[in-house]
């Protein structure tokens, strides 16, 4: 059929089934209010033709309705319309639309079909009701040329937006979501918009996998009652999910490989179960200030992540591990927050790290001793800390780092049981400091050269030959004499205990063996051999 002119059915009820396969109409198709209340075969504008608009708000349907492969010149609009059919639905298949598609308040009983359905402006369906629980809202593939309109929208069943192109931004402001939810490979050149939206599906997940946003995305005050995927989703702007709750314990949230080019905000959300950011990379800086990860179990894991800007994990509280290895940060801030099960820092880089404000910078630099302390041990924790005091000029904090790690060691020696290790570690320990005090062994050194001092006194000691007899005996000469290794100070060649001393001609043995231990031990920390 062709209506050269405008189509108008306003306030029209149609008891039998209605065919409009094919019909071409150079203007208006107006059915306003109309009511097509055939149960059985409904409504069917298949590859309808329209070169002006299409008008069917306030409309009612109650038997299925096909739009596929219509192409409609202008707008098409049905604010207000009820698809009543809860077994065929409704179906926009293949629709293209020249200007805009206004949804909005409309209720859609049975499924919905969107698939690859062409709307060169607006798709609008705000506060629109998608109510069936059984059968899905698809809109896969689906292309809008401007922006895509879901506020405040109620989809009780399973919704899927998977490679869905966007051409604006894309709303979901306020949406309630009682099924899964799938936004695999959307591409929103704009910016995509949920905050305050619910995702309310406790066993199925809410999947942004892949998705790609040329803006900002923004989740804020959202709630995720079920599992959330964000793997590989690519974010050219910030992504922003202050305030929000993921609920989750099992199955959690994951953002593994998440690209983002601008800031990544989580201040003050709460992740009830685990948390993935395993390899994401974040352009900007990454926030997570005040956020709360209660899963004690597997916990927030970060490993390999990369973070152009700073990332603040400020006054954050880890019920369960935290897991930082192999990150890299431009800034780590750490400053005030808790930790309630293990810290994983093994190969985390940084250019600067705190613990604490900037302007306490001597509280963070202990708060940070304190804390790799804490951290599942790691020859490179300490080794990076270390590093990042001698590049801020802190030399006596590079030294204290390097002596904690080296303890830490001692300890790891001492619980797998290499004993040997364990002994020299606490030498090395005690003598010169792991090296970076080599002083101390001046001690124990005086206080040998002292005892041999008091031992070796003249009324123990007798000439080695008869013609030394007249010589003067000096038992300062002679204890460092036979402690030095190497150096001759010919005391020792002079003088020996007599023949009555055992003890003391067996410990000038001991002397010496303690004097050819000790002092290498000095010489080498002294060349920065020891490290």
């Amino acid at each position: 059929m062709k209506v050269g002119g405008y189509a108008s059915f306003n306030d029209t009820v149609f008891e039998g089934p209605v065919m409009f396969v094919q019909t071409d109409v150079t203007g208006i198709f107006m059915v306003g209010k109309a009511k097509f209340s055939n149960k059985g075969k409904g409504a069917n504008f298949t590859s309808i033709k329209l070169a002006g608009d299409a008008v069917f708000n306030g409309a009612v349907f109650e038997g299925p309705v096909n739009f596929a492969l219509a192409d409609i010149a202008r707008a098409f609009t049905a604010n207000e319309t009820r698809f009543q059919n809860k077994e065929q639905g409704v179906s926009f298949s293949g629709m293209k639309v020249g200007r805009y598609a206004f949804f909005n308040d409309a209720a859609f009983d049975g499924p919905v079909d969107f698939v690859l359905a062409d709307i060169a402006g607006t798709f609008a369906a705000q506060r629109a009701k998608f109510q069936n629980k059984e059968k899905k809202a698809n809109f896969t593939s689906m292309k809008v040329g401007d922006n895509a309109v879901f506020d405040s929208a109620v989809l009780e069943g399973e919704a899927n937006l998977g490679s869905m192109k966007v051409g604006g931004d894309a709303s979901f402001i306020g949406t309630v979501c009682d099924g899964p939810v799938t936004f695999t490979g959307a591409a929103i050149k704009g910016n995509f918009a949920a905050q305050g939206t619910k995702f309310q599906n406790k066993e199925k997940e809410a999947n942004f996998s892949g998705m790609k946003v040329g803006g900002d995305a923004s989740f804020n005050n959202a709630v995720f009652e079920g599992p959330v995927m964000f793997l590989q989703a690519d974010i050219t702007g910030s992504f922003i999910v202050g305030k929000t709750e993921f609920q989750a314990k099992a199955k959690g949230a994951n953002f593994a490989g998440m690209k983002v080019g601008g800031h990544a905000s989580f201040d003050d959300t709460v992740f009830q179960g685990p948390l993935y950011f395993v390899w994401a990379d974040v352009a900007g800086s990454f926030m997570v200030g005040n956020a709360k990860f209660r899963d004690k179990e597997t916990g927030a894991n970060f490993s390999g992540m990369k973070v152009g800007g700073d990332a603040f994990f400020n006054d954050a509280v880890f019920d369960g591990p935290a897991n930082l290895s192999f990150s890299n940060f431009a800034v780590l801030n750490l400053s005030g927050a808790v930790y309630g099960g293990a810290l994983y820092l093994e190969g985390t880089n940084y250019k600067e790290i705190r613990a604490a404000a900037v302007s306490e910078e001597h509280k963070s630099h202990e708060a940070l001793l304190k804390l790799v302390g804490q951290a599942a041990y790691r020859a490179d924790v300490y080794g990076n800390l270390e590093e990042f005091f001698k590049r801020q000029g802190y030399r006596a904090e590079a030294d204290h780092a390097f002596i904690a790690g080296k303890c830490r060691e001692r300890k790891e020696y001492f619980r797998s049981n290499d004993w040997l290790r364990w002994l020299g570690s606490w030498m090395l320990y005690l003598l010169v400091g792991y090296g970076r005090h080599p002083w101390q062994a001046g001690i124990p050194l005086a206080v040998l050269v002292t005892l041999g001092c008091v031992l070796f006194s003249p009324e123990k000691m007798e000439p080695q030959k008869p013609e030394d007899t007249s010589r003067v005996y000096n038992r300062f000469w002679y204890s460092l004499g036979v402690f030095l290794p190497v150096v001759d100070l010919q005391a020792d060649k002079v003088w020996k205990p007599k023949a009555d001393q055992s003890f003391l001609r067996n410990y000038v043995r001991v002397h010496a063996l303690l004097g050819w231990i000790l002092i290498p031990i000095v010489l080498a920390a002294l060349a920065g051999l020891i490290k």
